[in-house]
């Protein structure tokens, strides 16, 4: 399906703008850690920086990482059954556990937006005193695009469900 071929493009190319989000991490790490041990001046901003370039690896990441079928599972029964049998089992866990909870994130998260917006809610953990609704808009926006890779995944579970062997 074309659709689906839209949605793994935007989870492929989510994902390779997070992995950039790795270096950059580890970028602000390194200036921190010479500042503060080896100058003698650590900075405001690198620990809140480090923790915002985290969240966006983690939340923008995720998609990605469902693309690639490199979740966590607990493989020790399922590879023992059918590929029917599994997909059925994929669709009864994303229908009861997964669906739900990547829905609850975005409403949450956009609410957890919104209240931190209109309430100018600026950081607790540094100096720096930046503005953090931002931040927290990288809690819907990435579950929005892990729920979109999910629907794929979903739709191709059906399908294997129905014999399809590629679930498309």
């Amino acid at each position: 399906m074309k659709l689906l071929h839209v949605i793994d493009t935007i989870s492929m190319w989510v994902g390779k703008i997070a992995r950039w989000a790795a270096l950059l991490l580890s970028l602000v790490v390194l200036y921190e850690v010479i500042s503060r041990y080896i100058f003698n001046r650590p900075t405001m901003w690198a620990f809140d920086t480090a923790m915002m370039i985290y969240s966006f690896l983690y939340l923008f990441g995720a998609a990605y990482v469902l693309w690639e079928g490199k979740h966590i599972r607990v493989d020790v029964l399922f590879n023992r059954y059918p590929k029917r049998v599994q997909a059925a089992i994929d669709v009864f866990f994303y229908v009861v556990f997964f669906f739900p909870y990547v829905v609850i994130m975005i409403w949450w998260g956009t609410k957890a937006t919104i209240w931190s917006f209109t309430g100018e809610e600026i950081s607790n953990t540094s100096q720096w005193g930046e503005k953090i609704w931002w931040w927290k808009m990288m809690i819907p926006a990435g579950f929005s695009f892990l729920f979109l890779q999910g629907i794929a995944e979903f739709v191709r579970s059906v399908g294997r469900v129905f014999g399809r062997e590629n679930g498309n």
